[in-house]
């Protein structure tokens, strides 16, 4: 299953280097994903932010109800190692804000 998790552009060393933690949250949607780094980043005030894409089994995930303002969430419950990335988008996080 193709997954994405966003997140801010200073955690993604750590990501790469240990994958992502148990719990993490994911979506099936780049767009979701996105607009949740780009809203990370500007809360944090860091310098940019990533969505990264990863390959997981089906049974890697369950869905959950945690951002209130979106729907079709997952996490993942045991976290996944750094193998499971399939790539990583820097691009401009404006591209992420809604308008």
């Amino acid at each position: 299953m193709i997954i994405f998790h966003g997140t801010t552009v200073d955690c993604l060393d750590s990501i790469r280097r240990e994958g992502l933690r148990p719990r993490s949250f994911v979506t099936r949607s780049h767009a979701l994903a996105g607009e949740y780094a780009w809203h990370r980043a500007m809360t944090l005030g860091a310098d940019a932010c990533v969505v990264i894409e990863l390959d997981v089994p089906d049974s890697a995930v369950v869905e959950v109800q945690s951002w209130w303002w979106a729907s079709g969430q997952l996490q993942l419950p045991v976290g996944c190692p750094p193998s499971c990335i399939v790539s990583v988008d820097d691009s401009d996080p404006r591209q992420f804000s809604v308008d």
